[in-house]
């Protein structure tokens, strides 16, 4: 059965409030032609849950998407903070819990064995169970040492990028699958969008980099430069020079409202066309 949608048909089943992880990490293979058409659509106080956020993640709280952000870290790692993340962390328009990449990780998978929370000790020593007041500490009760319960995530919607998949849903990662697969594995909905969508029979020759399994797979979106301006190792690295003019926009009003017309509001062929094309993408972009 074919799985292939559209990014509108993804944003249309995403509802108001819903929880929405999602894939890649910092400025690698982030789902960006699917959170574009989220930003640009009439949908609200999401509930963001990443590890490593980045551009994702700014641009949706630009766009006023967002409730809440449950996150290890978002920036734009040497290239500089994320402006609208800061704004919002520092003025209190948007909630935000701080967790660690190792919890988020341990969140996911408690619910992956259908259980309320996963035992650690991660955490125990620093200051992110006094920020943190989802987690718990507690006492082994057969060992007696004191360890930190780590509540169950259950993202309603995953949103992941892949470097190849199959109409039914079957997804290929070519590099760091980051904590995709957890995501894939705990949504209620999972979406992928790929670089390309190939036979099943050919896709099947990829092997173990079959990552994500249709099985978990809602729809999947032929997104050519989807990830970009992260990078899709070893397709394509991120695009520094459109990070520099995504974070100059972010930071001024009017210059965020035109990159937002210039980028946001338009469909992928467009967006593509505005960057110059594909050919120009890619002699400046491949591997």
């Amino acid at each position: 059965m074919s799985k292939v949608l559209t990014s509108d048909d993804v944003v249309a089943r995403i509802p108001d409030g819903a929880s929405v992880a999602i894939g890649g990490s910092s400025l690698s293979r982030k789902p960006m032609a699917l959170v574009r058409a989220l930003a640009r659509s009439d949908r609200k106080d999401l509930r963001l849950i990443v590890n490593v956020g980045g551009p994702e993640v700014d641009l949706l709280i630009g766009t006023g998407k967002v409730a809440e952000v449950i996150y290890a870290f978002v920036g734009f790692e040497v290239m500089g903070l994320a402006p609208h993340f800061r704004r919002a962390r520092q003025d209190g328009s948007v909630r935000f819990q701080e967790w660690s990449e190792f919890t988020i990780m341990a969140g996911l998978d408690a619910t992956i064995k259908r259980l309320p929370f996963l035992p650690t000790r991660s955490g125990l020593g620093t200051d992110l169970l006094k920020v943190n007041h989802a987690f718990k500490m507690f006492q082994d009760p057969f060992g007696g040492e004191t360890l930190v319960a780590v509540p169950a995530l259950r993202p309603d919607v995953a949103l992941l990028h892949v470097n190849l998949a199959d109409a039914q849903g079957n997804g290929v990662v070519l590099g760091d699958g980051h904590m995709d697969a957890l995501c894939a594995k705990t949504a209620t909905q999972t979406f992928l969008s790929a670089e390309q969508i190939l036979l099943p029979e050919r896709l099947q020759t990829y092997g173990r980099d079959v990552h994500i399994f249709r099985t978990v797979v809602t729809g999947v979106v032929e997104a050519r430069w989807g990830a970009h301006f992260t990078g899709c190792a070893p397709d394509y690295r991120a695009d520094l020079n459109h990070v520099r003019e995504y974070l100059a926009a972010a930071r001024d009003r009017s210059s965020w409202h035109e990159y937002l017309e210039k980028y946001v509001y338009v469909d992928d062929r467009e967006y593509t066309k505005r960057l110059g094309g594909e050919h120009t993408l890619g002699e400046r972009l491949r591997v």
